[in-house]
């Protein structure tokens, strides 16, 4: 379905707002800044959003909903959960990657504002990271986890780690890879929840071996 001229021209501000907030930090930004870049007037933007918190706020809903979504997606045709969370850290971080600006954005100036608790765009991504708890809660029932674990707690760990990851990413550039981190995460977390009861050996992920070069082939 296409967007009409009042949803293209919110989607804009949006955008606009999330590059100027990311590069300019939403303390020292300015709707004159982003009313500028965007190629509007400050009015236009006063349509849609009276304060620049609540331009703020408007952020994740779009951008969390597309993740979400995909993730429901490529969830239906994943069998197994361990499979399923390796899934759901690369899909989180895959989306960080691609828009660095909006992770600079979520971590650094929304996560910790409580006001944002009480927003559209949270209530979007608590939604969504049920999703993560589902997918724990199945591989309990399946006797993949352990039984007595707990989903909160893991998703929270799953969670924690990536937001620090990215944070660290936004700040500093490092680690300039995220992806290579993903396995690693990914293994580190199910090492620790795998049912060594119904299967006596140990979550590994089947990963084509590289071939060492000799000195001959450099």
């Amino acid at each position: 379905m296409s967007l009409n001229k009042i949803e293209i021209r919110k989607k804009k501000i949006i955008n606009t707002a999330t590059k100027v907030f990311a590069q300019r930090g939403f303390n020292e930004a300015t709707i004159s800044e982003i009313a500028k870049e965007a190629k509007i007037s400050e009015a236009s933007i006063y349509e849609y959003f009276s304060t620049k918190e609540g331009l703020l706020f408007s952020i994740p809903a779009e951008s969390s909903q597309t993740l979400f979504d995909t993730m429901a997606f490529h969830l239906k045709l994943i069998q197994g959960a361990a499979n399923k969370l390796r899934a759901i850290v690369f899909l989180f971080i895959d989306s960080y990657r691609k828009n660095p600006d909006f992770a600079a954005v979520l971590m650094l100036y929304l996560k910790h504002n409580k006001k944002f608790l009480d927003t559209e765009g949270h209530i979007a991504i608590k939604a969504g990271i049920k999703q993560i708890t589902r997918v724990i809660d199945q591989g309990i029932e399946t006797g993949e986890f352990k039984e007595d674990i707990n989903p909160y707690l893991i998703r929270s760990m799953i969670l924690g780690t990536i937001e620090h990851l990215v944070t660290n990413w936004v700040m500093t550039g490092n680690p300039e890879n995220l992806e290579e981190l993903i396995d690693p995460l990914i293994d580190t977390i199910i090492q620790g929840i795998w049912n060594t009861k119904n299967d006596p050996g140990h979550w590994s992920l089947q990963r084509p071996v590289k071939r060492q070069v000799s000195s001959s082939e450099k």
